[in-house]
């Protein structure tokens, strides 16, 4: 017996089959193009992710019924706040609105001003930001506000495969409209919403559920399509960065897992959700009865080192597979897409301080990387503060197997860190599937790799300490200095292109 782990990305869609006893026999992958047109707006084409769901998971479930493994269910890892109008057959009305669409900035202020301030994070779990779905449904144009549904990612290919629209609690929270602590779509926040969107009601939503519950059946032309039998179970998942943490092996207590992808994340676990993070920037949701998650991030993890890669013109592992050896005499703030989490500033810049004639590629290289480090440090300083302590980090995705720059990281960070196996997210996915069948996930764990795991060089730690500060003094200072760059959503520079982008996330460092 085997199960497929979907994980749905921004950057592109992966399919990994598990058997019972963790060992992958069978996986594919696909990328998918990101669209920004330049004023804010940061699309996918929800045809293009149904496509590439079912391709690698008919290429999956094909490699795993010819070892004789054959696929008994499917769980999903889902990426976050992505929303898209469908109508009343579930098709697609619009391009799906990505996290870092920039459309829900203004719904988001008008809602926070509605409901008082702290009101929409002690209700929903999320802090008052922009990314969340229900402001990109409050943004939305009439193609929006006709549309007879909304639905994530995940619900999106659910219901296309089974006919049934539901939504796991996890995702459902980054939606900005669950009520957290009863799991169920909050009538306060629908009715502030409802003043200015009167298009979204809770009729128009996929039903939450737990996750690791079964959601229906595949319908046999799903079935036909993706090489499995009609009625295999889909089971309901989580979002993506709880999916990460699972198949990772954190756990309450004992590990915390950071997520090296498009967006750097680290998740942490405890018993009981969170108390006094209003105004922190944290995020939390029920992963299960037992167990909330908090997760904290930068808007562009992965990203910024594409974004360097391609200024340069070569590939990311080219760039970032030589770094410097030692810590250059540079700061760089990656806000690239805004600032992370403490912060949650949509119009933050990025900056590189301390260019000078000599300054070369793997100094600037080693220095990207280094900043995610910074924020960690920074998000785990928080945390500790607020009574959440970050335990033993796990770290995954494709760039926890570049040594040097997860050393970097964790020099950065002033944390040790120890890399898992790079789909846990898949693998998390998986875990849920198998469970929801009756299984037991705990086989499909991975072991750490603990000799693998970078330390904190201490004869560097004075010198990071002092740039720890100045990283922090360098936003201070920076933040308002030039509010003009900041260009309005609907007036880009004459010369600023039109971008369709494919992301490979397998190939994130």
């Amino acid at each position: 017996m085997s199960v497929i782990g979907l994980d749905l990305g921004t950057s592109g869609v992966r399919a990994v089959a598990f058997a019972a006893d963790g060992r992958m026999v069978g996986g594919a992958s696909a990328p998918l193009t990101l669209r920004r047109d330049g004023r804010g707006r940061v699309e996918l084409d929800a045809e293009e992710i149904i496509a590439a769901a079912e391709k690698v998971v008919r290429a999956a479930a094909a490699d795993a019924a010819q070892l004789g493994d054959a696929v008994q269910a499917i769980g999903f890892s889902v990426l976050g706040e992505a929303v898209v109008p469908v109508d009343e057959s579930g098709l697609p009305l619009a391009p799906v609105a990505v996290s870092m669409d920039t459309r829900g900035i203004e719904p988001a202020v008008a809602l926070g001003a509605r409901l008082g301030d702290g009101r929409f994070t002690a209700v929903t779990g999320q802090p008052l930001h922009g990314m969340f779905s229900i402001f990109k449904i409050m943004a939305g144009d009439e193609v929006w506000a006709e549309a007879a549904g909304y639905r994530c990612v995940g619900d999106l290919v659910a219901e296309r495969w089974s006919g049934v629209a539901a939504i796991d609690l996890g995702q459902a929270a980054r939606t900005g409209i669950l009520d957290v602590d009863r799991g169920e779509w909050s009538e306060e926040i629908l009715d502030a919403a409802g003043v200015s969107a009167p298009w979204l009601r809770a009729e128009r939503l996929p039903m939450p559920v737990p996750s690791g519950s079964v959601i229906g059946g595949i319908h046999e032309r799903a079935a036909a399509v993706l090489g499995l039998a009609p009625g295999t179970p889909l089971v309901a998942g989580t979002h993506d960065q709880a999916a990460a943490f699972l198949g990772a092996g954190g756990e309450a207590g004992v590990r915390s897992v950071i997520a090296l992808g498009s967006s750097d994340c680290l998740t942490v676990a405890t018993r009981r959700r969170p108390r006094g993070l209003g105004a922190t920037g944290f995020a939390s949701y029920r992963l299960d009865d037992e167990t909330w998650i908090t997760l904290a991030g930068t808007a562009a993890g992965g990203w910024a080192l594409e974004w360097l890669a391609g200024l340069l013109g070569r590939d990311v592992g080219d760039v970032f597979g030589t770094l410097a050896v030692g810590p250059p005499a540079l700061i760089v703030l990656p806000y690239l897409a805004g600032s992370g989490t403490l912060d949650n500033d949509p119009s933050a810049r990025g900056t590189i301080h301390g260019l000078t004639l000599d300054t070369t590629v793997p100094e600037l290289a080693r220095a990207v990387v280094e900043a995610a480090g910074f924020e960690f440090h920074k998000i785990i300083t928080a945390l500790d503060a607020h009574g959440v302590p970050v335990d033993d980090l796990q770290v995954t995705g494709a760039g926890s197997e570049n040594a040097a720059a997860l050393a970097a990281r964790a020099a950065a960070a002033g944390v040790r860190m120890t890399p898992v196996a790079r789909d846990a997210s898949a693998r998390g996915a998986a875990m849920l599937a198998l469970g929801g069948i009756g299984g037991d996930p705990r086989g499909l764990l991975v072991a750490p790799a603990p000799e693998a795991s970078a330390d904190p060089d201490a004869a560097s730690a004075e010198w990071y300490d002092a740039q720890r500060a100045a990283y922090v003094a360098l936003y201070d200072v920076t933040r308002g200095i030039a509010p003009h760059l900041n260009t309005p959503r609907n007036q880009p520079h004459q010369n600023q292109p039109h971008q369709n982008q494919p992301h490979q996330k397998e190939n994130t460092i």
